[in-house]
């Protein structure tokens, strides 16, 4: 007679529901042939997951300006009572020299406001909106940013300097020239761009087989691009732009021709060509280009290539053996286990629950994230995303772009079900404040469980008993396209407490012209015309640590070498061993860390008040992982005080609602005058013991280019990741024993047929998972 069906069709033994009768009816030499345990046909069907629903335990506090209130602001900030005489926005005359509203959005509630609200202390979040201003009529013109609120508007209502937290040379201000590249600027940098090629396009079609009229001409066949940084402080404005052949991936055909403008200022007459430079020979005007050129001194270089197939995406060659069948993928086989509130964008997950909140700027951000109902982190969230070039021509050199300039979050894309996220994960919109409308990006967030790939604990004390813990984490997802690349950043929220942050990037390098005098000095040949150009991507965290509660300290434990005897080693004399040395960074002016060599040294937020049952500090560990790196140049002139945030591994600091973030976006262009200055939150050295700490961490990658990195970069290798791990958090040890995921078997527990019987604490694989022989729970002990 053929075995219940849900008891052995799937190769498992139900110990919760099958009788001492059914134990003794098969034998173990049965289960091992696999006559029984075969993929059967008949199995049901698995359930589409569905979301489970969580109601928040207070609405969020971080919900974006409704359009009706964007509408209210503008009303009133056009007000001639405020008398800043502004311009339509969205007219096609707007000029630079005008005064005009660049942007408004909420402006990101105090963590103090937010703690009280959330503790029950207060009942609310004050409203203010940031307004982002273009002062071109000022006499002095810049983007300024201001605060207006309370909200709603009301007689109360006022607008104030955004200074609070800008602690630059020019406060909440940007000097015009390093400000905004928006529609004004654009157009007067296209006039002079447009007349200066099409004078030269002659020498340029022969030189490149490039040439460029406008962008709206049928006759031009190239592109540029504005190279960032465009200034230094915002008193300057010079850029560089490359040339590269029109095409869907211009990246990746550039020319060997640079020409620079200076962009000074909001008077567009003031524009001028500063020079030119083919075949790094340097030119200061058309006309010195142009009588080289008829002269016959240019020594002209390789077009770039009009075969770009090199650089498609479609399938190719022959299909791999078996390739044919559909790629492994995650289920949810029993329904999701995560909750969540869509109208909050709240979540809770095997002990875990946080909000979160998405931001123009940086995407999605973390906030009140705890874990088994004990806060862990106030705020985790993306600062910013820095590249940093280098190269033997004027672009790659002085190219260092601050993503946040462009708007992370403003660039976040829907992800492609089933490629970009698992099946039946689920998807939250992203809606936001963008100029002075309310956006929404469709499912630009993704939600889902995955199997970690390995248990979290196992061990097999052979004849006595073994046991296995199942991985699995909750990961949300956003992925960005900034230009040329493509950003997956995750965070995962593991069943055992810990906490990690991946970063992965694809799409098209931004390739070098191709130079043999070069050598590869500053990246390998990859293509007919082109070479991988080096840079470095850091992208920089921001971690406020509340563990249990706000009062924390920042612990580093030094794994040190030295030399002892010991009375039991006498024959040993001196000899060299291993011991811990245990101290805390006590204030700021020691905040500034990095990575300790051979990975001897752990850092570890701990909280000395709170310590566990064997008097341990409870804390949390900063585990560093894939290419934790930071910029390699500390001095470089184009990040040189708008990068500091990213010229160190770690650093730690005092919370204050006056430092909210490391950077700001209007930094991007002005590197030696930014809004924030980062190493100035240390300058007051003040005490980080038992105090609101926040961790500033960065990871990224050295990407040295390679023949791999085309037709696009393999986000296997250009990987970065950091692990938030519980350390001394739990009196019981680790934070799995209460996992009903997990089995264990017992030497003494047996059947009839004297095979053991795990224990699986009644969690069964469901009925629609079709299982083998060798998926079989009975055996395994006794096969060892």
């Amino acid at each position: 007679m053929r075995p219940e069906p849900l008891i052995f069709a799937l190769g498992l033994l139900d110990t919760a529901r099958a009788t001492a009768a059914n134990r003794t009816k098969w034998t173990y030499s049965d289960w091992k042939a696999g006559a029984i345990f075969k993929r059967q046909s008949g199995a049901a069907a698995c359930p589409v997951p569905q979301d489970v629903s969580v109601t928040a335990p207070k609405g969020t506090p971080f919900v974006p300006l409704s359009q009706p209130e964007l509408d209210s602001i503008v009303e009133w900030l056009g007000s001639s009572s405020l008398g800043l005489n502004l311009s339509d926005p969205s007219s096609p005359t707007l000029a630079m020299s005008d005064n005009y509203i660049s942007h408004i959005e909420i402006l990101k509630p105090n963590k103090t406001d937010v703690t009280s609200y959330l503790s029950g202390d207060s009942n609310s979040v004050p409203r203010y909106a940031r307004v982002v201003i273009n002062e071109g009529a000022a006499s002095v013109p810049g983007v300024v940013q201001y605060y207006v609120g309370p909200l709603p508007i009301s007689d109360s209502t006022t607008m104030r300097p955004l200074d609070y937290f800008y602690n630059g040379p020019n406060g909440p201000k940007v000097l015009y020239s390093g400000g905004l590249f928006d529609a004004p600027r654009q157009r007067a940098v296209e006039a002079i761009v447009a007349t200066t090629m099409a004078s030269i396009a002659d020498i340029t079609l022969n030189l490149t087989g490039l040439a460029y009229y406008g962008s709206d001409d049928n006759r031009t066949n190239a592109e540029y691009f504005v190279q960032n940084p465009y200034s230094t402080d915002g008193t300057t404005g010079v850029t560089w732009l490359p040339w590269r052949r029109r095409a869907p991936n211009p990246w990746d055909q550039p020319s060997d021709l640079y020409v620079s403008f200076g962009i000074a200022g909001t008077d567009a007459s003031l524009y001028r060509l500063r020079m030119i430079v083919y075949n790094l020979v340097v030119y200061n005007s058309t006309d010195d280009f142009r009588a080289a050129w008829s002269a016959g001194e240019i020594t002209k270089t390789p077009n770039p290539t009009t075969n770009d197939s090199f650089l498609d995406k479609d399938r190719t060659g022959p299909v791999r053996d078996l390739e044919d069948r559909f790629a492994p993928t995650v289920f949810n086989l029993d329904g999701n286990r995560y909750r969540v509130d869509n109208d909050n964008k709240y979540l809770t997950y095997m002990g875990w629950s946080f909000y979160t909140r998405f931001d123009k700027d940086v995407g999605i951000q973390f906030y009140d994230i705890r874990f088994k109902g004990e806060s862990v982190l106030y705020e985790l969230s993306l600062q910013d995303a820095l590249v940093q070039y280098a190269g033997n021509n004027p672009f790659q050199t002085g190219t260092a772009y601050s993503d946040r300039f462009y708007g992370i979050g403003a660039q976040a894309v829907r992800p492609i079900p089933g490629y970009d996220c698992p099946y039946h994960a689920t998807y939250w919109n992203a809606t936001f404040n963008d100029g002075t409308s309310l956006r929404t990006i469709d499912r630009a967030i993704c939600i889902f469980e995955t199997d970690l790939g390995t248990p979290l604990t196992r061990h097999n004390v052979y004849g006595q008993w073994e046991q296995s813990t199942k991985g699995s984490k909750l990961v949300v997802r956003m992925i960005a396209t900034l230009g040329n690349y493509d950003y997956l950043w995750d965070y995962g929220f593991a069943v055992d407490g810990s906490l990690a942050v991946d970063a992965r990037a694809s799409g098209y390098v931004q390739a070098n012209y191709y130079r043999p005098d070069d050598a590869g000095r500053w990246g390998p040949r990859i293509g007919e015309t082109i070479s991988g150009t080096m840079h470095t991507h850091v992208m920089n965290f921001k971690a406020d640590f509340d563990l249990v509660d706000p009062r924390n300290s920042f612990r580093r434990t030094d794994l040190v070498v030295e030399n002892v005897t010991q009375p039991w080693y006498p024959e040993r004399g001196v000899f060299e061993t291993m011991r811990y040395d245990i101290g805390d960074i006590a204030s700021e002016a020691s905040g500034l860390l990095d990575l300790p060599p051979n990975g001897q040294s752990m850092y570890t937020v701990v909280n000395k008040d709170r310590p566990n049952a064997w008097g341990e500090p409870r804390g949390y560990r900063i585990v560093p992982g894939l290419s934790n790196v930071y910029l390699p140049s500390r001095n470089s002139p184009f990040f040189l005080r708008s990068g500091e945030h990213a010229k160190q591994a770690f650093a730690v600091s005092r919370q204050h609602d006056t430092e909210p973030a490391s950077t700001a976006a209007l930094s991007g262009n002005v590197p030696e005058a930014p809004l924030v200055e980062f190493w100035d939150f240390f300058a007051d050295d003040e005490s980080l013991d038992q105090e609101d700490l926040v961790v500033w961490a960065n990871l990224g990658m050295h990407h040295f280019v390679r023949a791999e990195d085309l037709p696009n970069t393999l986000a296997a290798e250009a990987h970065a990741s950091l692990l938030f791990a519980p350390q001394n958090w739990g009196d019981g040890g680790e934070n799995t024993r209460d996992l009903a995921n997990a089995v264990i078997y017992r030497a003494d527990d047996t059947n009839g047929a004297g095979v053991v019987v795990p224990e699986t604490n009644g969690v069964e694989a469901p009925a629609c998972l079709l299982l083998g022989a060798d998926d079989e729970l009975l055996g395994v002990f006794e096969d060892q």
